[in-house]
């Protein structure tokens, strides 16, 4: 690929060898080179080829106002997580992520560190990605010489879980509470402790997840396909069911967002199996 531009040391335009402009990332990649030159492919850790100018105009808004050296500590931090979870992220998160880390460090050069009200429940929900951002706290931590709080871990950790889900991090820490709070009703109404380290209960979670995101979205999921089978579930778990009715009427006055039959069927089957667990 040949350099169109140098953004940084580590970023450039370039050309693919279809002639598509792309933006490349790498340590190193553009030190000591200028436009018209060849990349050394042994560099690149990542390309972005897609909606390039909107790319384009965020890495020059970094690159402007964010010393390179927090870019370069958010790409090891993202490459890290990548490797570690799995998972492929949103290219939006090198530039929350790049924009996260400098501004933390700022304020708490200046003692403002903020607290994060869903530390708890991120340790809980996400336990992966936030095992993976308490490794990236350590990185921060030594590299500016710093003492970040876990709440910077849980921080980092919604990022991931953002990045993951393509959303947005309000959206993300919106979805975080809609999750706890049903998973609190569960709690309180069949009197159970949960035993988090079940796959019952990383099943009821996952389900919750993508029904939060639908609350959110008002994705109305007014399907009744499974009619019969309703029936037979509500009859036959009647107090999970009942544990769904008050759900139901959580997510109706708080989100306005009535809650389908296939809906209730599948929280009733998730909470019968994570009761008896």
């Amino acid at each position: 690929m040949v350099i169109d531009k140098v953004l940084n040391t580590n970023v450039v335009l370039a050309k693919n060898d279809e002639g598509e402009q792309v933006i490349v990332m790498g340590c190193g990649v553009a030190f000591g080179k200028k436009a018209g030159e060849m990349i050394d492919d042994t560099k690149i850790d990542k390309i972005f080829s897609q909606d390039v100018p909107k790319l384009t105009d965020h890495f020059k808004k970094l690159v402007k106002d964010i010393p390179e050296d927090y870019i370069n500590l958010a790409e090891e931090i993202i490459k890290q997580a990548k490797l570690k979870l799995g998972k492929e992220f949103n290219d939006d998160l090198y530039f929350s992520l790049s924009d996260h880390i400098y501004f933390t460090i700022q304020r708490y050069r200046e003692g403002m560190l903020i607290q994060n009200r869903l530390l708890i429940e991120t340790k809980r929900l996400y336990k992966e990605e936030f095992k993976v951002a308490m490794q990236s706290l350590q990185m921060i931590n030594q590299r500016y010489e710093v003492e970040l709080p876990e709440d910077e871990a849980a921080f980092i950790a919604l990022h991931f879980v953002n990045a993951e889900l393509n959303g947005d991090m309000q959206g993300t820490m919106q979805m975080t509470k809609v999750v706890q709070d049903i998973l609190t009703i569960i709690k309180n109404f069949k009197h159970i402790d949960f035993d988090e380290d079940s796959l019952t209960y990383y099943r009821l979670v996952t389900h919750l997840k993508f029904f939060a995101q639908r609350i959110l979205q008002r994705d109305r999921n007014t399907g009744n396909s499974e009619n019969q089978l309703f029936q037979v579930v509500k009859e036959k778990y009647k107090e999970s069911f009942t544990c769904v009715e008050r759900i139901a009427q959580y997510v109706d006055i708080t989100y306005g967002y009535p809650i389908s039959d296939d809906d209730k069927l599948y929280l009733t089957i998730h909470i019968e199996r994570v009761s008896n667990n």
